[in-house]
């Protein structure tokens, strides 16, 4: 398990469209999505319904980052969380 420094979650509701998984498909509604180094350079995501004890990986979601930075971290999960939030909650 990664330190907890090296990894970022936010609790969010998904976009219209949810979030594809590797293992069950779209996920909607009110999930976390987590952050965290894979290997060192490595960035991954995944996500679960907020409160669920079950993650699924992201789709297409895992990343090289070049510098391996904590601040490289951020940017790559703040993109993450703009991506899939929805913006004009309904």
């Amino acid at each position: 398990m990664p330190a907890e420094s090296d990894v970022r979650n936010t609790v969010l509701t998904a976009a219209r469209g949810g979030i594809m998984t590797d293992e069950v498909g779209v996920i909607t509604g009110d999930v976390e999505i987590e952050s965290s180094w894979a290997s060192p350079g490595h960035a991954a995501a995944r996500c679960r319904y907020d409160g669920a004890d079950e993650w699924y990986a992201i789709t297409d979601a895992a990343r090289e980052l070049a510098a391996g930075t904590a601040e490289e971290l951020t940017r790559f999960h703040e993109a993450l969380v703009q991506r899939y939030r929805q913006s004009d909650p309904v």
